[in-house]
């Protein structure tokens, strides 16, 4: 045998396994490579040594070589040089079908060994006085969960095997049954993203302070829950009591100054008090929590979606989560919004992530943000799959309502496009707008509009 010694006590894991999985590959090349690569992958492999053999040859396989004895230890000459073990392995082969089987049982302990790697990091957390109970909590959870991310066995299907539920999918969304995705509440936008916001999503508005992501997200969980689909909206900087102070605002068509007033006139005080009464049944859940982690905020959304089954999840803003303070800012961000989207696909839920854009947008005389604009963080262009840019296209004065371009800066199996929203502040209200953003608003263009509003 090699001359790595793994304690017997400390890893689980079977050297014969391991040994019959590499000698198949070096006999049988890709056949038995792509029968046990549906299983594992390098890490699966506790023996460093059968580990560098694996990656050898899974080089020559991608790159459509030839794989053998002899052409996995060339492509390692002068890292790893034991010819007599590689043949050793080669000599002792079995079969394809029986690689698979024993890669099975790699995966097995690699799974064990996650297991006990993920209870020490537990046990490590538990002890770790510089964070909250519920930072622990959420990346206990994390870390556990880990464990069960296996890779998918199953063979690719072919086509003629889907196009049945295909045609039935059609069917139900012609007669209205279902939809791609959840209605944005904008007739313009759900045309050029009609599956924007379905399962699995991870959508993210940008834009510069106070342009209003948050407003419009709030608007478009309200808009799910009172179709009768469970939203929440997870903040970070607006507290549940703003959040409330909004909503009744938006349904009530209640100035917002005369509800954080309290100075409301009797006609304003009868809208408030059906708001109010309209959204106590709404299955909406809001949570405010500053510098929320990624570990918190996927703790937060499985118990949501256990408990109260949401679909769509709002997390005000991107900025304000906290990352490893180990790691650079824009690594943090980075695993954050991979996270998020993994979070999106493993619970089958909309997240809609907020995010605000740097000051460069505001150097430039077109005022339509770019994707080099995503402030700290260029993982959000790989990520995501629709990006909605939102800027000012004409600023009401003294109170009136503003028109705010809208953007699909990106929109995965889509179109790009813009259309125009009409943003009533005082109510905290948005609606399509037919102006057109193709040039900007003229000073008596903006009386006129000021007057009809």
């Amino acid at each position: 045998m090699n001359s790595y010694d793994i304690p017997q006590d400390e890893l689980l894991f079977s050297a014969e396994a391991e040994a019959a999985v590499l000698g198949a590959v070096l006999v049988h090349g890709a056949d038995a490579y792509d029968a046990a690569a549906g299983v594992i992958t390098a890490d699966a492999f506790c023996d460093p040594a059968h580990r560098t053999l694996w990656r050898a040859a899974e080089k020559l396989v991608l790159a459509g070589q030839y794989v053998d004895v002899v052409a996995v230890m060339e492509a390692l000459r002068g890292q790893y040089e034991d010819w007599a073990y590689a043949n050793e392995l080669a000599q002792n082969f079995v079969s394809v079908r029986a690689a698979a089987g024993h890669a099975a049982t790699m995966a097995r302990y690699a799974q064990e060994r996650a297991l006990r790697t993920a209870a020490f990091e537990v046990s490590s957390l538990a002890s770790d006085r510089g964070q909250t109970i519920g930072q622990r909590v959420g990346a206990s959870v994390l870390a556990l969960e880990s464990v069960l991310e296996e890779r998918s066995g199953t063979d690719p299907l072919p086509v003629a095997d889907l196009a049945a539920s295909f045609i039935d999918r059609l069917m139900d969304r012609a007669d209205g049954k279902t939809k791609a995705g959840r209605s944005t509440g904008f007739p313009g936008l759900d045309r050029l993203m009609p599956n924007g916001l379905g399962d699995g999503k991870l959508v993210v508005i940008a834009a510069r302070p106070s342009v209003g992501k948050s407003s419009l997200a709030q608007q478009i969980a309200e808009r799910h829950a009172s179709d009768g689909i469970p939203a929440a909206f997870l903040g970070m900087e607006m507290e549940n009591a703003e959040v409330v102070d909004r909503t009744v605002a938006n349904k009530g068509r209640v100035p917002l100054d005369h509800i954080q007033t309290g100075q409301l006139t009797d006609d304003e005080w009868a809208r408030t008090t059906e708001a109010v009464e309209s959204i106590r049944s709404l299955p909406l859940y809001l949570y405010d929590v500053p510098g929320l982690t990624l570990a918190e905020v996927a703790s937060k959304a499985r118990t949501l979606v256990r408990k109260h089954g949401i679909k769509t999840l709002v997390v005000d803003y991107l900025q304000l989560m906290q990352g490893d303070p180990k790691k650079d800012r824009r690594f943090q961000l980075e695993e954050i919004t991979r996270g998020l989207k993994r979070l999106a696909k493993q619970l089958g839920i909309t997240v809609v992530l907020l995010s605000q854009l740097n000051r460069d947008v505001e150097k430039r005389t077109n005022p339509r943000p770019q994707m080099s604009d995503l402030k700290e963080c260029g993982a959000i262009e790989e990520d995501a799959d629709v990006i909605l840019f939102l800027w000012d296209h004409m600023k009401g004065e003294n109170g009136a309502p503003s028109i705010k371009g809208c953007g699909l800066g990106k929109n995965r199996g889509g179109a790009k496009g813009e259309i125009a929203l009409h943003f009533e502040g005082q109510y905290q209200l948005w609606t399509q707008s037919t102006v057109s953003l193709a040039a900007p608003v003229k000073a008596d263009e903006a009386k006129r509009l000021a007057k009809e509003w």
